[in-house]
């Protein structure tokens, strides 16, 4: 099973891909919700940062406030086949928000839409936060294309 190396899970991380969030339930279940992301490679090996923005009361920050272990998974849908498992331990900051927001809303939207959502979705009524996850593990796996 070949994995992918640093420089693939840095550059397929780029990419605006959606990733399936995993947290823990207070009952021990696992929690799922697709989110949009932003990545930021470690100095070493099979580290790095994900921040994902979210509603204040949504179940994954609530999960996070009680149990900071997380997996995040991003896979692609066709043909060759790869993916990235990030394991790690999350906070939750409302520091920044508009930022965050701006940053990976820009990432899926363009510069230009996700400014115009980020200052939206900061002024409306919802509460926002980031939720910042220390990747401790990586894992990975590429087809071989052929």
């Amino acid at each position: 099973m070949p994995r992918l190396t640093p420089q693939e899970v840095d550059d397929y991380l780029a990419g605006p891909h959606v990733a399936h969030f995993a947290s823990i339930r207070p009952n021990g279940a696992p929690h799922i919700s697709p989110v949009w992301y932003q990545w930021q490679a470690g100095g070493e090996p099979d580290t790095g940062t994900v921040t994902v923005v979210s509603g204040d009361s949504a179940v994954k920050t609530r999960n996070i406030r009680r149990n900071p272990k997380v997996a995040i998974s991003v896979a692609t849908d066709e043909w060759p086949y790869q993916y990235v498992i990030l394991e790690g331990d999350a906070t939750v900051s409302d520091d920044n928000i508009k930022e965050a927001v701006r940053s990976i809303f820009s990432r899926y939207e363009g510069a230009e839409r996700g400014e115009e959502d980020a200052n939206e979705l900061t002024q409306g009524d919802q509460q926002l936060v980031a939720i910042v996850v220390d990747v401790n593990r990586i894992l990975s796996w590429k087809g071989d294309g052929e």
